[in-house]
């Protein structure tokens, strides 16, 4: 044999059979490592959005146990007058997601503005309602609180520079209940029996094809001097 046939035959490369079945190897190696990474970090941004969810739904209730704690009580449905509220007026419902929190109206100085007429302060009002999945806050201010700090909230799209926008609290929201109990611990919906409330707020999103739901409750004391 030639040494130019030796040559030939020593630098012979792979035959398609060997390419097939070398990459079939590789794939079957491979394949499972892709899969399990794929999922790993799936699973590590599911976990991330779950706990962006447990995050909002807390800011949410303590929020809203703040105002509950240094308000009024809550109402069933709004005193102050709201020219952008549903034609009926806002009432206090877990089917229509609104809840309505009375909070004496303060002055700069974080002084009561007293009402010369009842001897007590006058009431602003807090709304919480829900549009679709994004769960907003609007504040309703006392036309006749001289001095007045806080101001009546808009929705965005007619908000201005004497009307801000309502606060968007999260996008991520699907639904807030609310149970409210008397004084012997039995739930009632007389709100002037009512001495404490229950809040459960559940949100929701999808990532990866996957729904992720995240549900919070706490249940505080309030007054209801409205």
């Amino acid at each position: 044999m030639s040494a130019n046939t030796k040559r030939c035959a020593s630098e012979r490369g792979f035959t398609l059979p060997e390419i097939v079945v070398t990459v079939t190897l590789v794939g079957l190696l491979i394949g499972p490592v892709i899969v399990g990474t794929f999922f790993f970090y799936s699973s590590m941004i599911v976990s991330g959005q779950q706990t962006q969810l447990a995050v909002e739904s807390q800011s949410i209730l303590h929020a809203t146990v703040e105002e509950l704690r240094v308000g009024s009580g809550v109402r069933d449905t709004n005193l102050v007058a709201d020219a952008y509220a549903p034609p009926e007026g806002w009432n206090t419902s877990n089917d229509n997601l609104v809840l309505i929190i009375a909070t004496p109206a303060l002055n700069n100085a974080n002084d009561f503005i007293i009402n010369p007429l009842t001897g007590e302060p006058y009431q602003n009002e807090i709304i919480y309602y829900a549009s679709e999945n994004t769960l907003y806050k609007r504040y309703l201010a006392h036309p006749d609180a001289v001095g007045n700090k806080r101001r009546t909230t808009c929705p965005a799209a007619n908000a201005s520079s004497t009307c801000p926008a309502d606060v968007v609290l999260s996008e991520n929201f699907k639904t807030m209940n609310f149970v409210f109990y008397d004084q012997d611990n039995i739930e009632t919906s007389d709100l002037n029996l009512a001495r404490s409330i229950k809040l459960l707020v559940s949100m929701e999103r999808r990532d990866f094809g996957r729904t992720i739901n995240y549900d919070n409750n706490i249940r505080i004391t309030i007054r209801n001097s409205t």
